[in-house]
């Protein structure tokens, strides 16, 4: 291994420690090397406070002169929230600055590059950009397509049922499942489920039992055109455990959006989906991305991931698998969604299993 790859891989340690801190900012670690030693580092903190490179320059002081820094995504050119990482870089005098990746943000790509390199810098770009992309592919995603990077969540049966045919469903998993299951919903930035989910189950969708907890709690996002969502004693109204937003349609009746607004719930009305059933999902995710939303976790029904597995919208799966057998009547992880053929089927790649006690967890991608 190169020094080169070792210091990134540093950069790319800390940066992890920002995953649950700095969204909707990407996640961004930061090391100041001189003379073969680190003599500062960094990753970014929670939004309005300092990016990883300027924890790195804090550290460092008058050794970030002639110094090479390892950052991990592009620094940034533009005043945001605080003013651009670049204007630091180049008033500490850093000689060298290696980059993992370059930022697709309209604001930054390739702008805090150029400023570097007019400024007589030397700069390198691509070390460890695999991996780099890897770990900040939530926030990639948001920023090339504009909607959040979507993966869906189920705890299923051997074979494949979500619930038994009176839609019971606690538990199919056991708890090492559940305990393991908080980690996605922590680093997401919204949680969604339909209106059924939420009427049957009365879901709270906070994280529990999780260490480090997020920043900031993920957003709870209903999809419920019709405003079928009435109850105020549902947890999902107490917006003191997490912001609640519903999606909806104009199906809906204004009372029922008062009734929303009166308990701090927002609303947003949407398009219907083509078919007339539900919202239209291409727009939710776009109304999700556009409000800094990076990564949703779906954790709805059967008929809401059938949808979103209709749509094209799911990016990864992760399933826990029981040991139990729920047979025909049970209810399929993708309601109304039925390829007429092998070849319409979409293709996943398993990516990673783990064994907790008696399940499985299986992550497979797009």
């Amino acid at each position: 291994m190169s020094v080169e790859v070792a210091f990134m891989d540093r950069a790319l340690a800390l940066a992890m420690q920002a995953r649950f801190l700095s969204p909707p900012n990407p996640w961004v670690g930061a090391v100041i090397v001189n003379a073969g030693k680190i003599v500062g580092e960094g990753f970014t903190q929670i939004p309005g406070s300092a990016h990883a490179e300027i924890i790195a320059l804090q550290q460092a002081r008058k050794l970030a002169e002639n110094s090479t820094l390892y950052v991990t995504l592009e620094p940034c050119a533009h005043f945001g929230r605080t003013p651009p990482c670049i204007k630091a870089i180049i008033q500490a005098k850093v000689a060298h600055v290696v980059i993992a990746l370059e930022d697709p943000d309209p604001q930054v790509q390739g702008k805090g590059i150029q400023q570097l390199k007019e400024a007589g810098i030397l700069v390198s770009v691509g070390i460890r950009q695999q991996k780099a992309a890897e770990l900040l592919e939530p926030y990639l995603f948001q920023r090339k397509t504009g909607r959040p990077f979507c993966i869906a969540k189920a705890a299923i049966s051997l074979d494949g049922r979500i619930a038994a045919s009176d839609y019971s469903s606690k538990w199919i998993t056991n708890e090492l499942a559940r305990e393991d299951a908080q980690k996605l919903r922590a680093e997401s930035q919204a949680i969604l489920i339909g209106c059924g989910t939420a009427k049957h189950d009365r879901p709270h969708l906070t994280v529990r039992a999780f260490s480090p907890p997020p920043h900031t709690p993920p957003l709870r996002v209903v999809l419920d055109s019709r405003g079928s969502l009435t109850d105020p004693s549902s947890p999902l109204f107490n917006i003191h455990l997490a912001p609640t937003w519903i999606l909806t349609t104009s199906d809906c009746p204004q009372k029922v959006r008062e009734l929303w607004h009166e308990h701090g719930v927002k609303s947003f009305v949407l398009s219907k989906a083509k078919n007339g059933e539900g919202v239209d999902l291409n727009e939710a995710m776009e109304t999700l991305g556009s409000r800094g939303i990076l990564q949703v976790l779906i954790e709805g029904g059967a008929t809401v991931l059938g949808q979103f597995m209709r749509e094209q919208l799911i990016q990864a799966l992760h399933l826990y698998v029981g040991p139990k057998i729920l047979g025909y009547d049970g209810i399929p992880l993708f309601g109304s969604y039925s390829p007429k053929t092998l070849i319409n089927a979409p293709q996943f790649q398993l990516k990673e299993t783990k064994r907790l006690g008696d399940c499985v967890y299986l992550h497979y991608r797009r």
